[in-house]
């Protein structure tokens, strides 16, 4: 598809908002399969889910805007061979898992780890379905290369990182702080990637680099904080704000590659 300037928008917050929470639900697994016991075995264990929720809710609204009517969504789930139908499926079954992750922890004031671990497959799943959606446009140069897809699966995955340290005790958040420089490293090496293949293509890569820097400010603030030189607290308000600004940078030069 060709996309106009005025479009991007709402692809990007598409994008962002069900990449957070499925980054968030990939990263939560991580957490609790390294014992980390996070903020879900407290009595608004619920919030998490919740938010997650609500975040895929404002994508698929975001989606609507982009089709410009509800008829166009439902006909594009109706070629199952289709990448946008293989996101609609996807992020539908999210939903699903998130929805029975609320009751859950709703019920039983803390999450199921299988719970969790299915909603961390399935959103991993939208996470490559999603960047397989650019992958294919094969008439669009920008987006047609094997760097999209892990420019989205690890995108969401750094950000889902700020997101689960929003939810951990202050005194719990070492493993996702290492998991945050390991994914801001990630990052940097996929950003610059593809900020090298934008500019064999002449267009610019601003945005990207900008994007790589603000990504290593991410990773620098948990490494200080598994160093002890910063309250963990601060830190993961400012690891997610950080890793979101970093990577709306990056898709905003991505998606405006896009047009023609």
């Amino acid at each position: 598809m060709v996309i106009s300037v005025e479009e991007i928008l709402p692809l990007i917050v598409f994008t962002t908002c069900g990449g957070i929470a499925a980054g968030a639900y990939g990263m939560s697994a991580l957490g609790l399969l390294c014992g980390e016991k996070a903020a879900e075995a407290d009595k608004r264990g619920w919030l998490f889910p919740l938010v997650c929720i609500v975040l895929l809710g404002v994508g698929l609204l975001a989606t609507l805007m982009h089709l410009g009517q509800p008829l166009r969504f439902v006909n594009g789930m109706a070629n199952p061979a289709s990448m946008i139908s293989q996101e609609s499926y996807w992020a539908i079954a999210f939903g699903v898992v998130m929805v029975i992750d609320l009751v859950v922890a709703k019920l039983k004031g803390q999450a199921m780890a299988a719970v969790r671990w299915i909603g961390a497959l399935v959103g991993f799943g939208l996470m490559v379905v999603t960047g397989l959606a650019y992958y294919d446009c094969a008439f669009l140069p920008a987006w047609a290369t094997a760097v999209t897809i892990p420019l989205f699966i690890v995108g969401d995955l750094l950000m889902g990182a700020g997101l689960v340290l929003l939810f951990e005790r202050a005194e719990m958040p070492r493993t996702l702080h290492a998991f945050t420089v390991m994914a801001a490293l990630a990052w940097v090496a996929v950003a610059v990637g593809y900020a090298v293949y934008l500019m064999g293509l002449g267009m610019s890569a601003g945005l990207v680099f900008a994007s790589i820097v603000v990504a290593i400010v991410a990773g620098a603030v948990s490494a200080c904080v598994l160093a002890g030189k910063m309250p963990a607290a601060t830190a993961k308000i400012v690891v997610l704000v950080l890793a979101v600004v970093a990577v709306v940078l990056a898709r905003w030069a991505f998606f405006a590659a896009g047009v023609l």
